[in-house]
């Protein structure tokens, strides 16, 4: 043997379990450290955060009666405007990106959780029903809803694999939303707005401005309305679920522009109806006329949070009971 190769063996560290155990227990900390650093320091996760506070919220609201469950159509301008106040009769749960599934799982955890409630206003908007509302950007973020009532329906895969993804490195929904970040730098492309514009800037469009984008989004929110099955699914279980705990539900369309309201006809929406009305919902309120003001409105779909009194002063009216 060369003396070089007698240096190397002498030099090999010999195999012990309390070295591998060691090694294993640093990599287990780097990995909880790069975890909890992703969570805390990640727009994704903060997203996710707020999703979760804005649920758990209502258990210091105690007078409530009244929940609101939908999209941003419904949160962009009552989140703010309603939950702010602790001792209100309303609060929304609604957010923006949310599907029927989303919608679902989160009127489950308040009818659970909140027995005072006797009314659910859910959005009746048709494009809930399209095929741009399968798949929710909040899929992960609602997750955890079922994961409580240990729910496998609502879950990707099952409910292993569903408490896996609430591993921030192993979410399949953070990974994709992290790749397009990496993009975006990579590109200089510009990333997601994360400050509030100018409440006013629809108003400051002329009209032509708006019908051309209120019929351009319309057209594409409202595209698959009545093909899909997975839609009905969820809106029957809401249903469902709300007639258990004896609760009434109303559905509410929200104002939005003309040109946007045209992308479904009056006979997609009435066969909507018919399906609500007939699988146990009290009464359907259209509010897609009532306001407009342009500057009662954030963009072509979204009343904004300037218009939240009016609109609400009119769906108080329609149902006679406060909301504020």
């Amino acid at each position: 043997m060369s003396s070089s190769e007698a240096t190397t063996v002498t030099m090999t560290r010999p195999f012990t379990w309390r070295r591998l155990c060691a090694q294993c227990a640093i990599g287990l900390i780097l990995f909880v450290v790069a975890n909890v650093y992703t969570f805390e320091t990640s727009y994704f996760f903060a997203r996710e955060r707020a999703y979760w506070a804005q649920m758990s919220d209502i258990a210091t609201h105690k007078n409530v009666r009244v929940i609101f469950a939908g999209d941003s159509h419904f949160g962009v301008p009552l989140n703010d405007y309603l939950n702010i106040n602790r001792n209100g009769p309303a609060y929304s749960v609604a957010s923006g990106g949310d599907s029927l599934r989303e919608c679902f799982a989160k009127v489950r955890y308040v009818l659970e959780s909140t027995p005072t409630v006797d009314t659910l206003i859910l959005t009746a908007d048709p494009h809930m029903f399209g095929s741009g509302r399968i798949n929710s950007s909040n899929r992960s973020f609602a997750d955890r809803y079922f994961i409580e009532a240990w729910d496998r329906s609502g879950v990707q895969h099952n409910l292993w694999s569903a408490m896996l993804q609430q591993v921030p490195l192993f979410n399949e929904d953070f990974l994709q939303y992290f790749r397009k970040e990496l993009n975006s730098i990579a590109t200089h492309a510009p990333s997601h707005a994360r400050a509030e514009g100018d409440p006013l800037a629809w108003s400051r469009l002329t009209e032509a401005e708006r019908m051309k984008a209120a019929v351009a989004t319309g057209q594409g929110d409202h595209a698959g309305v009545g093909t899909l099955q997975q839609p009905y699914m969820w809106y029957g279980r809401i249903l469902d679920l709300a007639r258990a705990h004896h609760v009434k539900v109303i559905g509410v369309r929200f104002p939005v522009h003309p040109g946007y309201a045209a992308g479904i006809s009056s006979f997609q929406v009435s066969q909507l109806n018919s399906y609500m009305l007939s699988h146990g919902m009290a009464q359907i309120i259209d509010l897609r006329t009532a306001l407009t003001d342009p500057k009662y409105f954030q963009d072509e779909d979204h009343v904004s949070v300037i218009g939240a009194a009016p609109v609400l002063t009119i769906l108080e009216q329609k149902l006679q009971r406060p909301l504020r």
